[in-house]
């Protein structure tokens, strides 16, 4: 009855992550490296289902089964890190590789130089499995330290009540959530007795299911290539002629300086200490727009998100309009018709028809 149930699980896995295969495929436009690290995390699960189906109607093989766990350690890691950087820095990058090609070489060592049963899984091999366990168990562990450091910092950065930053605190929790029963139950499959025990593989694609879940229904803001996202600390803030892109991100983004009522290009340049000249090369350079028409583009987006949530129901227009940033509904109107095109009224009924 488990194995039938098991077998269920997995083809929902594996349809799952076709979905959402796709969808990340169509929806999510930049950054194209995030997206890219998505999509293999997506194919590491869908992996993952068809190696179960594999081992459930022919037997258990260690390059069907095993190769996609590198894969999937790599590409968590790479996420969480791109989504707290926005680059992936040589360290993460080296251990994501390191992971995957020593997965490989011992998978091709016991299979080509010193051949053992390809049904044996690499934890239960004669000699070498003590190593393997712990080296892995090293390295979830790692990864685990890493991922739950990256998501400390953006609880502690993100306690405003922007409500991209409350959307993205909640995922990113439940995503570490998962995260940890995951490597709960992948430990307790690797110190079964059964070399493909049943009950803790079916909750590891329970897990997997749900993380799909949870990256169909991410913030659609991750998707925008104009909304970005920094965490990390700034270093060497320059002067003079030079304008940091991390710190334009951090000061106009991340500290949602576009919702400010009395944004300008006075404010602005006092905060990021460069001069008028200098912000403006930037905007045009990297914007292609001035700092008003950037900040109420902006403005129109986060307003709509905030309809779009439908908490703000109750509010009248003009209330959300404060809550974007406008000082007026005229303003609300006027840069809601150029960049969204028709109304605001008309959109909120489009809405909650």
């Amino acid at each position: 009855m488990l194995s039938i149930l098991l077998n269920y699980v997995a083809v929902c896995l594996i349809i799952q992550a076709l979905i959402v295969f796709v969808e990340v495929s169509i929806n999510f436009k930049r950054p194209v490296i995030l997206k890219i690290i998505i999509l293999l995390l997506t194919t590491g699960l869908a992996w993952r289902g068809i190696g179960s189906l594999y081992f459930s109607h022919y037997s258990y093989n260690r390059w069907i089964i095993e190769t996609p766990q590198s894969l999937l350690v790599a590409a968590v890691i790479s996420f969480f890190a791109y989504l707290y950087e926005s680059k992936l820095k040589w360290h993460i990058i080296s251990c994501g590789l390191l992971m995957i090609v020593t997965h490989i070489v011992c998978l091709a060592y016991f299979t080509f130089i010193v051949p053992v049963d390809p049904g044996i899984p690499l934890w239960n091999l004669p000699g070498a499995g003590d190593f393997v366990r712990l080296a892995k168990i090293i390295f979830a562990s790692l990864i685990f330290v890493i991922n739950l450091r990256i998501v400390l910092k953006i609880l502690a950065k993100y306690k405003r009540k922007n409500i991209y930053f409350i959307q993205l605190r909640k995922w990113t929790l439940y995503l570490l959530t998962i995260e940890l029963f995951t490597w709960i139950s992948l430990l307790f499959n690797q110190y079964s007795q059964s070399q493909n025990s049943s009950l803790p593989n079916l909750c590891i694609l329970i897990l997997n299911f749900l993380t799909l879940l949870l990256l169909l229904f991410r913030p659609k803001f991750l998707n925008r290539s104009n909304l970005k996202i920094k965490l990390g600390n700034l270093f060497d803030k320059k002067t003079g002629d030079d304008l940091p892109e991390h710190l334009f991100i951090e000061v106009f983004f991340t500290d949602a300086f576009y919702l400010d009522k009395d944004a300008s290009v006075e404010t602005l340049k006092k905060r990021l200490n460069v001069s008028a000249d200098v912000l403006s090369n930037f905007l045009y350079a990297n914007y292609g727009s001035g700092l008003t028409d950037l900040t109420n583009k902006h403005r129109i987006n986060y307003f709509i998100d905030l309809v779009n949530t439908g908490k703000f129901s109750n509010y009248t227009i003009d209330a959300i309009a404060q809550e974007a940033g406008f000082s007026s509904r005229f303003h609300l109107y006027k840069s809601f018709k150029r960049f969204h095109g028709g109304t605001p009224s008309d959109f909120i009924k489009s809405v909650t028809a």
